[in-house]
């Protein structure tokens, strides 16, 4: 099976999706800060109540929030969300993140279930893993040093 077509025919629960930090959009930016810290992950997911995704704060609006030279302790994520904000189904296709990688600059993506509740999220690494995986005999990974690999000669 070809890359293309992998896409259009696996769901997005095949992706591995990672637990996602959930957010009220009334959280103040230095909190939401710390949960992202704490979890080594680059964006919160702003919810309504039942899980029901709005919105994302990631690091891009952590630099508006610095831009602006807002307070920290007193703003709202939901006034910084990120306008990339995309959400998918885990039925969809997986070309839908990759859809939302690639033409508009998501490096998140929430992930939702058939009820409209965040059950995960995905993006570039889900991407890359999945690729990894699946693909991994047509995937060539350089060697770190100074000459390609392919101009290194092997025997007479």
């Amino acid at each position: 099976m070809k890359l293309r077509q992998a896409l259009e025919e696996e769901p997005v629960r095949s992706l591995t999706l990672r637990d996602a930090i959930l957010i009220e959009p009334y959280t103040v930016v230095r909190a939401a800060i710390a949960m992202m810290r704490t979890r080594e992950l680059g964006c919160a997911i702003i919810v309504k109540p039942g899980q029901i995704p709005t919105g994302i704060f990631t690091e891009r609006s952590v630099l508006e929030v610095l831009a602006r030279d807002a307070c920290l302790d007193d703003q709202p994520v939901c006034e910084f969300t990120d306008p990339d904000f995309v959400c998918v189904s885990q039925d969809d296709p997986i070309s839908a993140v990759w859809d939302a990688v690639q033409n508009k600059g998501a490096r998140f993506v929430c992930v939702t279930d058939e009820d409209g509740k965040v059950v995960g999220l995905t993006g570039q690494r889900g991407l890359a893993e999945y690729i990894a995986d699946c693909f991994a005999k047509q995937i060539t990974v350089q060697r770190l040093g100074e000459t390609p690999w392919m101009s290194e000669r092997e025997g007479a």
